[in-house]
């Protein structure tokens, strides 16, 4: 499956197995007794919960507090996903260089500063767009930097046997916060105001810097490369990228499929309150109905890989993650609420069960030297999409309306279909080898 345009060092090959015999020797069995994986896993737990609260607090503090336009909500979702576009073929390189665990200190320490000045702002009466406009960016940054260390520090935390279900756990994490964290939003925004509410994000990130703090594991540290450029690097990362036919049509498929999301997204976060009359309590249920889906998915996708065929699997699953969107602009009346709960159910069901097989077939087909710039290249395709997802949203909305932009998106979720189907994917058995 591999296309690799290069071989690391002799050194780097060395290293490489002798890092992955110290994994397979000091994990157990079971996760559930692998101290440094279970401090990993609750200290993101954690603060996946107070991402999740961000997530909807963060735009209703521009929507209720600052009453944006939908021309201005749609450029803060821009800021706030633009660094995937700017920083990750320089942080993909910088990963892979060094120790990735200060890297993810260093990311939640700033990021748990940037959320807390907020609510500060607030209480001062100094809150307006240019702050939040400014916080959303560089929050941002620090996320994209986080994102890539945490998907290449894992699978030296654990063995190869383990990596499968220790992205279920986290995968399944990540899905509880969205099933407890909108509530939780929609309950704090009620109660002390959307910019106050962002305090619980704040710190969420200090508890994950103290669990990462505890894990006693010494990460090793990469080789370096003395005659190699950093755009040496970033190439060869993008080769890889690009070059391997699975990881290519998964790059292609993110990014139609996150532009479509963000331009319906961003436009449901104006639409639900000021056209359906959504309470920001009733909004994060209906969030936190949806993301139950993303609970089960995660929870079933390791069952579901053993049985059946991956590429099969794969198929189902992203269809089952697409053709629910019409539902949205369908919902109206008293109903809207269960319809589009129910939209985001499935959708988030077999989004569960997706990030969990295609990280692993990441994770599978990338030798580990270049896993962090082979991350950052696909992040940085699939992420374009989200920025500017959100960017036409706005623009959209204004010229020929909130639901018409809906239905615009909904229907584009349909076409994002057609890259997996025309793709190796479908003749994919198992999870390949590294090459």
């Amino acid at each position: 499956m591999s296309n690799r345009q290069s071989e690391p060092s002799t050194s780097t090959k060395i290293a490489l197995p002798l890092e992955h015999t110290l994994s397979e020797q000091t994990t157990p069995r079971s996760l559930w007794r692998h101290g440094d994986f279970m401090k990993f896993w609750l200290g993101e737990s954690v603060s996946l919960f107070g991402t999740q609260v961000s997530l909807l607090a963060l735009p209703l503090t521009a929507v209720l507090v600052l009453n944006v336009t939908s021309e201005q909500l749609g450029i803060l979702r821009f800021l706030e996903t633009f660094p995937y576009a700017l920083f990750p073929l320089l942080f993909g390189v910088w990963v892979d260089r060094v120790q990735k665990r200060p890297l993810m200190i260093l990311a939640n320490v700033a990021r748990a500063v940037l959320i807390g000045l907020l609510p500060c702002l607030a209480l001062w009466h100094e809150l307006s767009l240019p702050p939040l406009f400014a916080i959303a960016f560089c929050t941002g940054i620090f996320t994209v930097l986080f994102d890539l260390c945490w998907q290449s520090f894992l699978p030296v935390v654990v063995s190869k046997a383990h990596l499968i279900e220790a992205n279920g756990r986290v995968t399944t994490s990540a899905a509880a916060a969205e099933v407890g964290g909108p509530g939780l939003a929609g309950l704090l925004i009620q109660l002390f105001t959307a910019p106050i509410a962002l305090f619980a994000d704040s710190l969420s990130y200090v508890v994950s810097v103290v669990s990462l703090l505890l894990i006693r594991q010494q990460e090793a540290q990469p080789e370096r490369k003395t005659n190699t450029h950093i755009w040496h690097d970033i190439a060869e990362g993008l080769r890889f990228a690009i070059g391997n036919p699975s990881l290519r049509t998964l790059a292609i498929q993110a990014a139609g499929w996150n532009f479509c999301f963000l331009l319906v997204e961003t436009i449901f976060l104006i639409y639900a309150p000021r056209i359906l009359g959504f309470s920001p309590g009733l909004l994060g249920l209906v969030y936190a109905v949806g993301a139950i889906g993303g609970l089960l998915g995660a929870a079933i996708a390791s069952p579901l890989a053993r049985r059946f065929r991956l590429g099969w699997l794969l198929c189902g699953t992203f269809t089952l993650g697409t053709v629910p969107m019409l539902l949205i602009p369908l919902a109206t009346g008293p109903l809207a609420p269960l319809t589009c709960g129910t939209a985001l159910f499935l959708i988030r069901t077999a989004l569960g069960i997706w990030f969990v097989l295609t990280t692993t077939l990441r994770q599978s087909i990338t030798p580990h030297y270049m896993l962090g710039r082979v991350s950052a290249s696909l992040r940085l395709i699939a992420y374009s999409g989200s920025t500017f997802g959100a960017l036409m949203a706005g623009y959209l909305s204004s010229m020929i309306g909130l639901r018409a932009g809906l239905w615009v998106g909904s229907i584009g979720f349909i076409v994002t279909l057609l890259p997996i189907f025309f793709s190796p994917l479908p003749r994919l058995h198992a999870m390949p080898e590294k090459s």
